[in-house]
């Protein structure tokens, strides 16, 4: 048995092949069946994906994506792995999903994903048996890269970050007013553009009107999604960029709110290799 395992979000894929005893990571660019067209995941797949399998056929498929909702989403994504992968198994979930079997196995457990997007579960360690809708990053995604991003701007354009760190914010992007906005408004993938951003964000936390901003987000996110699931007993596992860089604020918000923070990853990936690697 040959797994391949994907877990995408709008940004990137993580891949794993896993040939018995043997793991093979691969990473391509991300596949979201509802920001993109057959013509790009299949640009994806066959570009990128294909050349780094060196020929390697698996057996069975496991999809984990953002926008792998259900319906007529996931059948398109499975007609489209179907004719590059005629004779593997292919079994296409939630990112959601993914990041339930990855942090909690089969244990019970609220989870959470903080990447470029945002989405949260109670999961009863076999089956997600509540959701809050994230709604995407125009509504919703509180808490999200793109949530992240969005408020950060907002608050360096209006001028409340200091003259300093916008010059600063400017030069290091290679950008200015105008052409921030046509790269929002304009063009594809703001989502991914706002996201991009958390990197900066990050690293300077040591302006307290910023870290005020950061702190704010993640609070909206924990009053908004998690908390309104009534059950503060239950431990929160999360996955994702943001969840992992902004763990110490994840934390003392949730100590606040007396939730109690169980793991936290970069990526759902290891976690989903394990957990296959139990039930094949």
């Amino acid at each position: 048995m040959i797994q391949l395992i994907a877990d995408s979000g709008s940004t990137n894929t993580d891949w794993a092949v896993v040939n018995g005893s043997v793991t093979t990571h691969i990473k391509t660019s991300g596949i979201n069946p509802v920001h993109q067209d057959d013509t790009a995941i299949t640009s994806t797949l066959t570009q990128e994906l294909l050349p780094q399998l060196q020929g390697v056929k698996p057996t069975h498929i496991h999809f984990y994506g953002a926008g792998c909702v259900g319906g007529t989403t996931n059948a398109r994504l499975f007609s489209l792995l179907q004719q590059l992968f005629n004779e593997t198994q292919i079994s296409i979930n939630s990112d959601l999903l993914a990041a339930a079997r990855s942090l909690c196995g089969n244990d019970k457990g609220i989870v959470g994903i903080l990447g470029t997007g945002a989405n949260s579960c109670l999961y009863d360690g076999c089956n997600i048996v509540a959701n809050i809708p994230p709604l995407g990053y125009i509504l919703g995604d509180e808490g999200s890269g793109a949530s992240l991003g969005k408020a950060f701007l907002r608050a360096l354009l209006r001028n409340e970050l200091g003259c300093d760190m916008k010059e600063e914010f400017f030069k290091a992007y290679n950008t200015d007013y105008s052409k921030l906005i046509a790269r929002i408004y304009r063009e594809p993938a703001a989502n991914r553009f706002l996201a991009s951003l958390s990197p900066f964000i990050a690293t300077h936390l040591h302006n307290e009107t910023l870290q005020n901003i950061v702190t704010d987000t993640i609070a909206t996110y924990i009053d908004n999604h998690i908390l309104r699931y009534n059950s503060t007993d239950t431990p929160l596992h999360l996955t994702g960029s943001v969840a992992f860089y902004y763990k110490e604020i994840i934390t003392q918000v949730a100590q606040c709110r007396g939730i109690t923070l169980g793991k936290v990853t970069r990526t759902p990936i290891e976690g989903l290799i394990t957990y296959h690697s139990k039930q094949s």
